[in-house]
């Protein structure tokens, strides 16, 4: 891992319809932008792994969707680790949530991002066995990664993307 480097994480499994929306986003994310500020990544959990995905980043943003039935599908929430709500793969049943997760590392002293931005993206399936996303989803698609780029580009203080 990179001190100074902003980690792009996205969370799913694109074999998953729109549970695959975060990965297919990072994969469009490292074309855009310079790899030598951004490291893009992908995992299908999150819990106790988060801890050594994010050790030495200075910045992260963590990519996720949502199924609360509360907003439209394409609709995005942002929060930080204080406003936390629950996401599809950052909040395991199976496993310690992203609050714990934090608290952990910070109890081992373990070197987390000073700034952590968690963008997540209300989809309307996730347990659908297709490599393709749902339709309302790939038509928001391009909308989605354009508020991803802004976010981006807001954390890096970036105009010219």
């Amino acid at each position: 891992m990179s001190r100074g480097k902003c980690l792009i994480l996205g969370f799913g499994s694109d074999a998953l319809s729109d549970d695959g929306l975060p990965v297919r986003l990072v994969e469009d994310l490292k074309t855009i932008y310079n790899q030598e500020d951004f490291t893009f990544a992908s995992s299908p959990v999150g819990g106790i792994e988060l801890i050594g995905l994010l050790d030495g980043y200075e910045k992260a943003v963590l990519i996720d969707t949502q199924m609360t039935s509360r907003r439209k599908p394409g609709e995005i929430i942002e929060f930080t680790p204080d406003n936390f709500q629950e996401t599809f793969h950052l909040s395991s049943q199976h496993d310690v949530s992203f609050q714990e997760a934090m608290q952990l590392a910070e109890l081992m002293d373990i070197g987390m991002p000073s700034q952590i931005h968690i963008v997540a993206i209300e989809v309307s399936e996730n347990k659908i066995l297709s490599f393709e996303l749902s339709d309302i989803i790939r038509d928001q698609y391009p909308s989605i990664l354009s508020y991803l780029c802004r976010v981006l580009n807001n954390i890096t203080g970036r105009d010219d993307q």
